[in-house]
């Protein structure tokens, strides 16, 4: 008897469309279990984005047999220092397009619908914050932003051994050093909110309002807290973590700046390291830092996986990519002026400021 003759089926077509209330549950659980989903493609970042800083989403669903294929979450920011931009996703270290495994139809479409939107809306840019970059070769990329990262499963032992030397000796140092730690909730925002604006303006940034940390604990209960340090009695750090699937990630830090206690960085985040290890997560993600710098220096010394995130930008208007980093020799002047305010007053400016920073 004969072999029935194997019949090729075409592929439903991919459609793209802008994302409907009743696929808003179906989104959140596709984010979920997609590989290339972020804590921000979350829709709570949506909201709290909107609602913080009143910035217009775009979200992009890519449909085939009517189920989601992939996503594409867009914010419009406008400023007139920044310029006009499409961003995924803005006040976030991840973002752009996540799609079916496999289904380059998805994400070719998706990307197709960003760039008509870029242009139909004249902006400067469209920046897209993958980590995995998409093979297009019309997108620029901007190789500054890395992050790091360190199995949990791998043993602590593991990861001493490729810490340099005096690493590993403030290791032991910190161990016995009289820290502790402590895990809190949003009820406690107040004293984590002074530290971080402390640390901001140590480094010369402007400080986020204290609604969008507030939106942050509020609207994704469970999956993120408040780590405190302490130290003789007084609260020496604090750290704002995201918890997404199996990943723990320290997102804002806040310190106090005056008597400061020899080890405290260290102390906290091999705190969390243990604690995420202690409470069943895979992995560790130091969280984005740009190449060059002293947060980069810091944490490549601790012997973790560096990762490069593969930033990509499609121009529209625009001649050159865009350069909103700190590290631009033309802010250097702005940031030590911001470094000598008073905390108050940085408190007060600086919320009207990060609003329109991408």
């Amino acid at each position: 008897m004969s072999a029935e003759p194997l019949v090729y089926v075409e592929p439903s077509p991919v459609t793209v469309e802008t994302l409907r209330p009743l696929r808003e549950a179906e989104w959140d659980r596709y984010v979920r279990q997609n590989p290339d989903g972020t804590f921000f493609h979350q829709l709570g970042w949506r909201w709290l984005v909107e609602r913080v800083f009143g910035h217009r989403a775009h979200y992009l669903t890519a449909l085939r047999d009517g189920r989601i294929a992939g996503v594409l979450p867009l914010f419009e920011l406008q400023s007139l220092l920044f310029g006009h931009s499409l961003v995924s996703i803005p006040f976030a270290i991840g973002g752009g397009i996540a799609a079916n495994d496999g289904d380059g139809e998805a994400a070719s479409a998706l990307l197709e619908a960003a760039r008509n939107l870029a242009e139909e809306r004249e902006v400067d840019y469209l920046e897209l914050r993958s980590e995995r970059p998409l093979p297009d070769s019309g997108l620029l990329a901007k190789d500054l932003y890395v992050t790091f990262r360190a199995d949990l499963a791998e043993g602590e032992e593991a990861l001493l051994k490729r810490m340099e030397r005096k690493r590993r000796q403030m290791m032991n140092y910190v161990s016995r050093a009289g820290f502790t730690h402590r895990v809190a909730g949003l009820e406690e925002l107040p004293l984590f909110y002074d530290l971080f604006c402390q640390n901001m303006r140590h480094h010369g940034t402007p400080v986020y309002p204290r609604l969008f940390l507030q939106e942050i604990l509020d609207r994704h209960p469970g999956t993120t807290h408040l780590f405190f340090v302490e130290h003789e009695g007084r609260t020496v750090a604090g750290v704002l973590n995201l918890l997404f699937r199996d990943v723990i990630m320290p997102f804002y830090a806040g310190a106090a700046r005056a008597q400061r206690p020899r080890g405290v960085d260290d102390y906290t985040y091999l705190a969390i390291l243990r604690w995420g290890r202690d409470h069943g997560f895979r992995l560790f993600d130091f969280g984005r830092s740009k190449r060059g710098t002293g947060a980069w220096d810091f944490k490549r010394r601790w012997g973790m996986e560096e990762v490069p995130l593969g930033y990509q930008y499609h121009l529209v208007k625009a001649r050159e990519l865009p350069n909103v980093s700190p590290a631009n020799p033309k802010y250097q002047a702005a940031i030590r002026v911001w470094q000598k305010l008073p905390l108050p007053l940085t408190r007060l400016l600086g919320p009207m400021i990060v609003k329109r920073v991408p």
